[in-house]
């Protein structure tokens, strides 16, 4: 599972916030470290007579989710040994995913809530559910930041709120003009804890 991955990458973006500058480049940066964890022989997979890589970018969702067609997580885990949905064709489309990490950074309450929405769905085909939310504020080290003023910046109690039982969500603010509190939180069914 990825959880030691995504408290290291949450403590570092503290610390290091432009790695990269939109939420893809952040994609890009877990998806290497994700993948740099596995031991080789932990990387891939046959089937079928192919090599497949463990961790996916842009893996579809197994279903529509109450959308109107399928969607893509930002970064998942295939099952190992590979399982498929029941009754999809192609398989490779539809492997059972052990894990799904889905991120935002600098984004609204509606997309934090869909992407919960999604993940605790009856058929997300996912085992353990993640989302990296991420608010870095100033102002305007880079266009893709956001004003400390924004009036779209949830609080704390208010990420706690859209929390479901399955989902488990990871905080992370960074504001370099000291309007907000930095920190990472975990939040869980159980509660919510303080890791830097």
């Amino acid at each position: 599972m990825p959880d030691k991955i995504i408290h290291q990458f949450c403590k570092t973006f503290l610390t290091a916030p432009y790695q990269a500058r939109t939420e893809h480049g952040l994609h890009a940066l877990f998806f290497t470290q994700l993948y740099n964890s596995l031991p080789e022989a932990e990387k891939y997979f046959d089937w079928q007579g192919q090599k497949i890589c463990k961790i996916q970018k842009e893996y579809p969702t197994a279903s529509a989710l109450g959308k109107p067609k399928r969607q893509n997580w930002d970064i998942s885990i295939i099952k190992t040994p590979p399982e498929i949905f029941p009754g999809k064709k192609p398989e490779y489309d539809y492997f059972r995913l052990s894990a799904a990490i889905e991120f935002g950074m600098n984004e609204a309450k509606e997309h934090l809530v869909e992407d919960i929405r999604r993940l605790d769905h009856a058929d997300s085909n996912v085992d353990k559910k993640y989302i990296v939310h991420i608010y870095r504020l100033s102002k305007r080290f880079s266009t893709r930041d956001w004003s400390p003023k924004s009036k779209r910046i949830l609080t704390l109690e208010e990420i706690e709120d859209c929390q479901k039982d399955d989902v488990e969500i990871h905080f992370v603010q960074v504001d370099s003009t000291k309007t907000h509190e930095k920190g990472y939180w975990h939040i869980t069914k159980d509660g919510t804890e303080r890791l830097a």
